[in-house]
């Protein structure tokens, strides 16, 4: 995708590795030694290196060959870890049927399949990867929270390297946001905007959608720290078992 091709160099500097996830992660499957988890949207490998080094075996895909470079880079053929080009809605294909104990897509990942029936799709074959009680781990914002309260984007990220601006336009002619960014790099001057298309599921429709996928046990979260979910929340966490 254009959109993370044009940024690849300074993601780190805008998404850093996130702690707070890995134990998130590793509070929702009991432990995280032994397991083997299939990271989707793995961007430049962070969150990938931080569970294999708590002991999971982990796969990361991303659709974006520059940063599935740039996590391989990091990686250096560590034991237990893997990166791949892969397209998260052919992932029935790439691995073996009931081999995981978990699927991990983070960081808004989803909300980039715009038809209801490519998300139902993931969920379908995530849930023939998994063993039977495995999980699946997702992270969105809470549209119900945007949508509802009209709001026009997210908080700017901000530090000694980067800006990066986040805008939202409603489409209403489709239901569909453009999400308009603006990147500095402050130590050179230069700016890259984009503008991608996102699909903003609703979290009962996300919960329709994981259940006709045969996954129960769904729990909504606020926070990677295990908050419970309010209206005002920006994240939305969700963990559901396969069934």
């Amino acid at each position: 995708m254009a959109f993370y091709k044009s940024i690849a160099p300074w993601y780190d500097q805008i998404f850093p590795a996130s702690p707070m996830q890995v134990k998130f992660t590793e509070k929702q499957l009991s432990e995280l030694n032994h397991k083997r988890i299939l990271d989707v949207g793995c961007g430049t490998g962070n969150l990938s290196l931080l569970l294999a080094e708590a002991g999971a075996a982990v796969t990361g895909i991303d659709l974006d060959a520059e940063m599935i470079s740039r996590a391989n880079t990091k990686a250096q053929d560590r034991a237990g870890l893997d990166f791949q080009v892969t397209d998260m809605l052919q992932i029935s294909g790439q691995f073996e049927p009931l081999s995981l104990d978990a699927v991990v897509c983070y960081g808004n990942t989803l909300v980039h399949l715009l038809r209801s029936g490519d998300i139902l799709s993931f969920f379908n074959q995530s849930a023939g990867l998994l063993k039977s009680g495995g999980r699946i781990l997702l992270q969105i914002i809470n549209y119900d929270y945007v949508l509802d309260e009209g709001l026009d984007g997210l908080p700017t990220i901000e530090n000694e390297h980067i800006k990066f601006e986040r805008h939202y336009e409603f489409r209403e002619q489709d239901e569909m946001i453009n999400f308009k960014t603006r990147l500095t790099v402050k130590s050179s001057g230069l700016t890259i905007t984009n503008s991608v298309p996102l699909h903003p599921v609703r979290r009962d429709f996300l919960k329709v959608l994981l259940q006709e996928a045969d996954f129960e046990s769904i729990q909504f979260f606020g926070g990677f720290d295990g908050a419970p979910l309010s209206e005002r929340s920006m994240p939305l966490i969700v963990s559901a078992q396969k069934i």
